[in-house]
């Protein structure tokens, strides 16, 4: 045998033609499997290093013109008393004996798609790690008194491979047995080795014909009714009862064996769960993660500049940040500002986009994917009694292109990425607002050497946007640089430029590296990055912040052999630090991690860090720089037993700096299984935190000369969270489940302790009424204000803000039954309901708010959707 990653002898299996029926019920006895040589060989990565698996394995593999199929029989010592079997939603953790099918279609040592079954006729898919593919399959399985047994079905059609009529696949097989947590590997790795495809075994004897050219469409009709209570009924707007029914459709069209084009017109995504509702009072965007099938399927492939790390993992260079692709319309101020009411769409309609993603013999892998939006368009009720329309959203195109070449038997992997934003801006208020182009490229590689234990990735890129200069001038204001922010520096050759009203253009460049050895007993990385003031890529992108340098490494070491003390242990130690392009130091912490599992399955990391002070240049949001305090911070993770038909999550977070400022949390949650395809999560949380340093606002003030003529407001702040995240999930078969997801959410925030910071480049604050100046409280058309004078009797003006207390309560829910009513074709019945209320208290009363909450007015809606899958 070859020897693989390791250096361990590489298991090599044959597939054989498959030689009789098979009739897919899970039992193994049609006579096709009877000439298949078995698959036995099976080593424990855990609890046993190394140990020969402790129950027998049998899996043999057979196919035809048409798919492989696998039949596997898994012994008990404790026969059908020894199996868990429980069934949940496809790609959910079953918490159960699983067996896990893992190819290397392509060979080429990188790549893989997992299949997962288990006694229960669960189904798991995944590509290169990506839950959202989903491939249509079949599995029957069943519980007996040998154990379990399996038998799956995945046609050629699903996978992608070389065009070669005889193939060799990379392969793996993995037992999981719950009520031992044992983990048994064909091909076997260590649990500190990188693992993987390069470990897998290879399986022979392949001989796929070459099939016609395959065609899958996915047609579907969605019926949609609205239930708005939370509408202002003085509004012309306001339709507190809709409906309408649309269709459209997904094509999926296999050019070859190994690219596959995917088009949508007129999607719909009313099937997807809501997302959480989030308080947000700094200056930067919330990041959400993408949830449209579309979007998420392959896209892996479009990864680009973000290699993560093991500690405080940075921003990294996200180029591609696929829900800009319709969203929120971004002229919706331009409506709401023009006039009494407006109706403004919700989202940007996807008029179409496609899909090309495929790899070629040589090792050439692409992903192209283009989509259009359509112009968006508002109706406003002006003061007058009159109506116009306005646009809101211009006619957009978002490219992205991505091509990597595999080298060196994958040990060498080189990449490119482009994205491009074309809008037709032909309305003046739009064109204020929007870059006309925006594109951004990068080259990226990563290379691999000792079995994969060691790693070095490293991107570049530059981003060009040009358009009218009060859109750039908008992106140069914006938080990600602050180019008006007064004592910037224009270092050699503009790299960190200052505020220019009348560009037309906005370039700049990024940069990100990582090594890293993720094998062996000892491990670490070592990271940096670079990105200029100018770069910018949100728009279709996600980047929060421009203008830093950043260090970044970590040492630690890990023990995969039980003991009496631990199952598996890891510690890690690492710093950072943070820098601008001006030189300030705005950043530096160093943190230690210590994460095991003890004998008894419980699971525990805790984690300590310090930061030390720094200078912080977004903290006046546009003004000179301030200073950030010193402080101490900690977390502690404690997870039970999972074999359990409960098992318990408790998560403490708590911090505190030097000046005062305090943040503390404690997170629980709970599963409980009181059936086999029953599971409820109910996980409350509670926070409170104490800011020193909020900003509030900034007024010109000509006296304030330390502040180049502004005042800038900050204030103490006190903001309570109590939330409640909640799901059951209840699978009636395979092909048929309900899920309900909710969120209940109270939040306070009180304001307190007005001031203003004595000096740039300080942490020293002088608070309004005590330290400098008055600042008296009154109470105008119901409304409570603060009248400031910053230096009393002095020459600066008295100025008034309005009271910012708040309290914010939400719930937020999602109720999907799907039913896979034939493969590949699903028919969903949604019901999503939001309610939200707001009010000016500033203080947290559990049965105030919540009484609040449920009285607020609730919108709900109703989707029946259903799609047919037309294919082979």
């Amino acid at each position: 045998a070859s020897r693989g990653a390791g250096g361990r002898p590489r298991p090599s299996a044959s597939a054989s033609p498959r030689s009789g029926a098979i009739v897919l019920d899970g039992r193994l006895g049609d006579a096709a499997w009877a000439g298949a040589t078995p698959i036995t060989r099976f080593t424990q990565q855990r609890p046993v290093e190394g140990a020969p698996a402790s129950e027998r394995t049998e899996v043999r593999i057979v196919y035809d013109d048409e798919a492989i199929w696998i039949g596997a029989r898994m012994f008990d010592s404790r026969g059908a008393a020894g199996v868990t079997s429980r069934l949940t939603r496809r790609d959910d953790d079953p918490q159960s004996d699983i067996l896990r099918i893992d190819f290397d279609p392509y060979h080429d040592r990188l790549h893989s798609v997992e299949f997962d079954v288990n006694p229960a006729g669960w189904r798991g898919d995944a590509a290169g790690g990506d839950r959202s593919w989903d491939p249509v399959w079949q599995v029957a399985s069943r519980v007996d008194s040998l154990g379990w047994s399996a038998e799956v079905r995945i046609p050629f059609s699903q996978l992608r491979f070389a065009r070669d009529s005889v193939q060799t696949w990379g392969l793996n097989l993995t037992r999981i047995t719950h009520r031992t947590q044992e983990r048994a590997l064909w091909a076997y790795w260590r649990q500190n080795e990188a693992g993987g495809p390069a470990f897998f075994g290879d399986l022979t004897g392949l001989r796929i014909h070459a099939g016609e050219r395959h065609l899958e469409l996915l047609p579907y009709a969605v019926t949609r009714a609205q239930r708005l209570a939370s509408g202002d009924p003085r509004s012309p707007f306001n339709r507190p009862h809709q409906s309408d029914v649309r269709v459209g459709g997904d094509l999926k069209y296999l050019l070859t064996s190994s690219f596959t084009l995917s088009a949508t017109v007129n999607p719909d995504f009313g099937q997807v769960e809501v997302d959480p509702a989030v308080v947000n009072l700094s200056a930067y965007e919330s990041y959400f993660p993408e949830k449209r099938p579309f979007f998420v399927e392959g896209s892996d492939l479009f990864d680009f500049g973000s290699p993560g790390c093991n500690i405080n993992c940075g921003l990294g260079l996200d180029l591609f940040y696929s829900r800009r692709i319709g969203r929120s319309p971004q002229g919706a101020g331009l409506a709401y500002s023009a006039g009494d009411y407006a109706d403004v769409p919700a989202n940007s309609s996807i008029l179409g986009a496609a899909k090309v993603i495929g790899r070629t013999a040589g090792g050439l892998a692409v992903g192209i994917t283009d989509a259009l939006t359509r112009r968006e368009m508002a109706d406003v009720a002006l003061p007058d009694g009159s109506f116009r329309r306005l646009p809101v959203e211009p006619l957009t195109n978002s490219f992205v292109g991505r091509a990597k070449r595999d080298l060196r038997g994958g040990n060498l992997v080189l990449g490119g990425l482009l994205t491009a934003v074309t809008r037709r801006l032909d309305d003046p208020g739009l064109a204020s607002l929007l870059p006309r182009s925006a594109i951004a490229a990068g080259l990226d590689g990563d290379a691999y050497w000792s079995d994969h234990a060691w790693h070095l990735y490293g991107a570049i890129t530059t981003s060009r946007l040009t358009g009218d200069s009060l859109a750039i001038a908008r992106l140069q204001r914006s938080s990600a640089r602050y180019f008006e922010r007064p004592d910037r520096r224009a270092s050699a050759g503009g790299v960190a430029p200052l505020f220019d009203p009348s560009a037309t253009l906005l370039g700049g460049s990024g940069a990100i590296a990582r090594l890293s050895k993720g094998s062996g007993s000892w491990i670490g990385d070592l990271n940096a990055a670079s990105v200029s003031p100018g770069y910018e890529t949100n728009d279709l992108g996600f980047q929060q912040k421009a203008d830093y340098r950043w260090l970044n490494g970590t040492i630690g070491r890990q023990y995969t052999t039980p003991t009496r003390w631990f199952r598996e242990l890891t510690w890690l130690t690492g710093a950072e630090q943070y820098w601008d392009f001006d030189g300030d130091n705005t950043g530096r912490d160093a943190t230690g991690v210590v994460a095991g599992q003890w004998p008894n399955y419980w699971s525990t990391t805790a984690v300590l860090s310090r930061s030390f002070a720094a200078l912080n240049d977004r903290k006046a949001r546009g003004g000179p720089l301030l200073g950030d305090a010193a402080g101490t911070g900690g977390f502690v993770s404690v997870s039970s037993d999972p074999r359990r038909a409960v098992t318990l999550n408790l998560n403490v977070n708590g911090s505190r700096a030097d000046d005062g400022a305090v943040d503390r949390s404690v997170g629980v949650s709970a599963t409980v299984r009181p059936a086999s395809n029953v599971r409820l999560t109910a996980g409350p949380g509670v926070s409170r935190s104490t800011s020193t340093d909020q900003y509030v606002t900034a007024f010109a003030d000509p006296t304030a000369s330390l502040f180049f003529g502004r005042r800038y407001v900050f204030s103490h702040l006190d903001q309570r969270q109590l939330y409640m995240d909640t799901r059951a999930n209840v699978t009636f078969t395979p092909a048929l489940s309900l899920e309900v997801y909710a969120q209940p959410l109270i939040a306070s925030g009180h304001f307190y302790d007005f001031e203003e910071f004595a000096a740039p480049r300080t942490t020293e604050k002088r608070v309004y009424g005590r330290d400098a100046g008055t600042i008296a409280a009154t109470t105008t058309a119901g409304r409570r204000e603060y009248r400031i004078d910053p230096d009393g009797a002095g020459p600066a003006p008295a100025f008034t803000i309005g009271d910012p207390d708040f309290n914010f309560r939400s719930l937020r829910g999602t109720g999907v039954l799907r039913w896979e009513w034939r493969p590949g074709s699903t028919a969903y019945f949604v019901w999503t309901q939001t309610r939200s209320d707001v009010a000016p208290l500033g203080d947290l009363s559990f049965a105030r708010d919540r009484r609040a909450l449920l009285a607020a007015p609730a919108d709900n809606i109703f989707v029946v959707k259903i799609s047919y899958w037309l294919g082979r």
